[in-house]
């Protein structure tokens, strides 16, 4: 089965535009992008937190 390559995301794709809530006339999608799905609005996806050991552990 071969991979599918995703499509660049437009403003057409957008939650926000699809919604009416965009006020921006741009050609490119955002900073605000969010991908409309049937479930409504996902939240980004967040980095991983790493947590360090504390300063004082190196003493």
């Amino acid at each position: 089965m071969a991979a599918r390559k995703k499509k660049a995301p437009s403003c057409e794709d957008c939650y926000f535009r699809q919604k009416m809530l965009c006020a921006l006339d741009l050609e490119e999608p955002c900073g605000t992008f969010r991908e409309s799905r049937p479930e409504g609005l996902v939240p980004p996806r967040q980095p991983m937190l790493l947590l360090r050991p504390p300063r004082w552990a190196d003493r």
